[in-house]
């Protein structure tokens, strides 16, 4: 086992494989019970045996160093929130207050409720998630993550990333009436007294990661180690409505496990870690990374966020260029969300990603602040020199 190696206190509780996994990679001096672990497993399991009863006290002495560990204050690793829907709520608003056909009213009206119900569903999530994870100096949270790669377009509603650089990718679905899965995988949301076909969020996840893990490749997110970039491990998990009803079928037939219900997430995690065995799993214990170095890859990964605005008014054959000048005069939403130099890491506004896009030829489609704009203009006219 490399020197140093600590796994994050606040990742996991103090039972079964999770207490393991922490006895097998924390130096005795941050938990008490490693020092002698493997003389406490050698024997001494009876009762009486003045082994089982040092083995218990060192366990219970590196219980309560990790309680007190988890409880310590850190600081927030929520990189970055949902970006606001309210300016697409006001344009299709808008498009309602039109004289519109009964049939096209009736299409505005079904999009305007589906933003609604998915907006609702994705800020439902994302509570559970920041408050699981969000104070927790070993996870990094992403929300409504839009990526671009070679044509593909993957938009992650939610991003879980720990120190073992085990990435959680969560999309939210909002199916109020319910939800039922077939025996072969297909969906079918359940309103209007009947169920009917959706497309499969399960397979739509799986594109995400594929799009994700090539935006890995594509920019060299990950760390490396011995000259060789750390592998994440990509999880796939769809986050249902706490109060949504699923019918599943049988797990012989189909497997539904990654289907799961939004409160229960950090329980399931928590599972994740117990079935791990410390032994066969040695590699993924190998891969843990600093505080810091979670938060630079998560702010790596937030700059390749490509935000996208729907134009609603064109795709319904409405004109509203009063409703567009304003929302191009009033864009406060977006610029709350700050970016990331990919430089140098500090926050940058939207307007100066956006100048950096227009420029990709130049940046290599990443955001860089203006300092280090000047400083990449200079490196590439050292490089022609």
């Amino acid at each position: 086992m490399p020197p140093g190696i600590v796994l994050p206190p606040g990742s996991f509780s103090t039972t079964g494989n999770r207490r393991h996994l922490l006895a097998m990679a924390w130096p005795p001096s941050r938990f008490p019970c490693c020092g002698k672990w493997d003389e406490g497993r050698a024997g001494g399991d009876v009762e009486g045996d003045p082994r089982h009863a040092r083995r218990i006290s060192q366990a219970e002495a590196g219980k309560n160093e990790l309680v007190k560990l988890t409880q310590t204050g850190f600081k927030k690793m929520i990189i970055k929130e949902k970006d606001s829907c309210e300016s697409a709520v006001k344009e299709l608003e808008g498009i309602l207050q039109q004289n519109l056909s009964s049939e096209k009213r009736a299409l505005v009206e079904r999009e305007l409720a589906a933003l609604r119900k998915g907006q609702k569903g994705e800020k439902d999530a994302a509570y559970l998630i920041n408050f699981d994870f969000g104070n927790s100096e070993n996870w990094a949270v992403i929300h409504d993550l839009r990526l671009e790669d070679n044509g593909l377009v993957a938009q992650i509603d939610h991003l879980l990333i720990n120190r073992m650089f085990d990435i959680y990718v969560l999309e939210s679905k909002n199916f109020a009436d319910g939800v039922k899965i077939g025996d072969n995988g297909e969906f079918l949301a359940y309103y209007n007294k009947s169920y009917h076909a959706i497309p499969s969020p399960i397979e739509q996840n799986r594109r995400h990661i594929r799009v994700l893990k090539n935006c890995l490749n594509t920019h060299d997110i990950m760390p490396k180690r011995l000259g060789i970039s750390i592998r994440p491990c990509f999880r796939s998990y769809i986050l249902m409505s706490a109060k949504s009803r699923i019918i599943r079928p049988e797990k012989e037939k189909f497997d539904t496990s990654m289907v799961i219900k939004a409160d229960v997430l950090r329980t399931t995690i928590d599972q994740v870690v117990d079935k791990m065995n410390p032994i066969t799993n040695f590699t993924t214990i190998t891969k843990i990374c600093g505080s810091s170095t979670l938060r630079d890859v998560a702010e790596k990964i937030a700059s390749l966020h490509r935000p996208i605005k729907m134009d609603y008014a064109k795709r319904f054959g409405v004109d509203l260029p009063r409703i567009r000048s304003t929302e191009r005069s009033k864009p406060v939403s977006r610029e709350r969300k700050p970016y990331y130099c990919w430089e140098c890491r500090s926050a940058v506004s939207t307007v100066v990603a956006e100048y950096c896009w227009s420029y990709k030829h130049i940046f290599d489609n990443k955001v860089y602040c203006k300092k280090c704009q000047k400083l990449v203009v200079e490196r590439r006219n050292g490089k022609r020199g």
